[in-house]
């Protein structure tokens, strides 16, 4: 495999360049809540939404993982899962350029639907992305690529920022979402171009492929065995809670302050500099702390952003809520960076696509919490909702100081709590 890394993180880094720009013209936490509020939804539409959005992935990687386990050669399915997302956003684009005279029901099944197959799609692909990242480079090589993917991303994500808010400015909202998710699916080829040109090692599990009951039945001995694993899918469903919150900071602020259509670019593009700022400070945390110390950043903006925008809310005008993006940016971005990389880490080339769907599977918060979050705002309000996730957040770090990672000792087992000595 160390013949074809070179040309395998080229192709990693120009799918990332291009992904970029998709991910910022259909942004869950600013685009796609403005578009179902623009259209005359409520938050608990905005709570569907951020559920298909962030919950269904997670909880379908369970169906796929099982299957994809054992296949020795991971990359066709990463493709075949590109290419569904590529057609649900053409179908988007179609939608909202045509059907805007349906009523906001039909609009909404209608959208809901084709954003369930886009993420559908993401979760086949995602399971196989992991597996294709964790075999092309080794421990080391991983963590260089995750930093400097993650800066190739933020400067293609700032860049397509202000291109959005460009588009945003001169079309208006109504005509520019069309464009955006024409946009996002055109990238999204050209993106996947470079997948063909990967060289991948195949890997044989030497086990039978899994039904989804299969794995369930098999979860408490993974757990019981890798307790590391265990700690991180508590942490990170505690976490989760944060993640599900960030599309709401944009309900907030128009349920407070009445946002108007023209300043969506605006709050992309402050959410988007948030994540670039972040990027220039993380690899020296990971550098030095490993990715162990990039899931503490995480944990600690997960307590403190919530608070923070309660806090603006009731203080400030408009001007001094805008800050709260800012560090919704880095919160992401600490997100981002951390999420896949622990997981690859923590796994081995023969079960990281099995552990993929059993870390989907268990991160309960993400895949339940959308559900429910719109209808406990509107009936507790935000500020109950606000401070449970905070705390929610700080009791993550309990878990997370007991996890064992490749920072913490030279040579380690992540099935068992003892450090493996030479």
């Amino acid at each position: 495999m160390s013949n074809s890394r070179p040309r395998n993180s080229a192709a990693f880094y120009w799918h990332s360049a291009l992904l970029a720009v998709t991910v910022t013209f259909t942004d869950i936490n600013t685009v796609l809540p403005s578009l179902i509020l623009g259209e005359g939804g409520t938050e608990v539409h905005v709570g569907i939404l951020t559920a298909i959005m962030v919950g269904v992935p997670l909880a379908a990687q369970l169906l796929f993982a099982g299957w994809l386990h054992t296949r020795s050669r991971k990359k066709p399915a990463l493709l075949g899962g590109i290419y569904l997302r590529i057609a649900s956003l053409g179908g988007l684009a179609l939608l909202l350029f045509h059907g805007r005279g349906n009523s906001l029901s039909v609009l909404l099944v209608s959208l809901y639907s084709l954003l369930l197959l886009f993420n559908l799609g993401g979760a086949f692909a995602g399971v196989s992305y992991i597996d294709l990242v964790g075999k092309s480079f080794t421990s080391g090589d991983r963590q260089k690529f995750v930093l400097r993917r993650q800066l190739v991303m933020s400067m293609g994500i700032l860049l397509s920022a202000l291109l959005t808010r460009q588009i945003l400015a001169v079309l208006g909202a109504e005509n520019s979402y069309p464009l955006l998710f024409a946009l996002s699916a055109a990238s999204l080829l050209l993106a996947s171009l470079g997948f063909w040109f990967i060289r991948e090692k195949p890997v044989e599990s030497g086990e039978h492929a899994e039904t989804a009951a299969g794995i369930l039945r098999k979860i408490p001995e993974y757990l019981k065995k890798d307790h590391t694993l265990s700690r991180y899918v508590i942490s990170a469903n505690l976490l989760g809670f944060g993640t599900v919150l960030l599309p709401f900071y944009v309900a907030l602020a128009n349920r407070v302050y009445q946002v108007q259509s023209g300043m969506i670019g605006n709050l992309v593009l402050i959410q988007i500099g948030g994540m670039v700022l972040g990027n220039l400070l993380w690899h020296r945390v990971v550098k030095r702390f490993g990715f162990k110390g990039m899931l503490r950043v995480w944990s600690i903006l997960g307590f403190s952003v919530p608070l923070l925008a309660l806090a603006a809310a009731r203080l400030f005008p408009f001007q001094g809520f805008l800050p709260v993006f800012i560090f919704t940016g880095l919160y992401l971005g600490a997100q981002k960076m951390t999420d896949d990389a622990v997981l690859m880490e923590i796994s081995s080339d023969e079960n990281r696509a099995l552990y993929s769907g059993m870390f989907g599977t268990f991160n309960i918060s993400l895949a339940l919490f959308p559900l429910i979050m719109g209808g406990l705002i509107s009936i507790i309000g935000y500020t109950v909702v606000f401070i449970f996730v905070s705390a929610a957040a700080a009791v993550s770090l309990l878990f997370i100081r007991k996890m064992i990672c490749p920072v913490d000792v030279p040579h380690y087992s992540p099935f068992s709590d003892d450090i493996v000595r030479e």
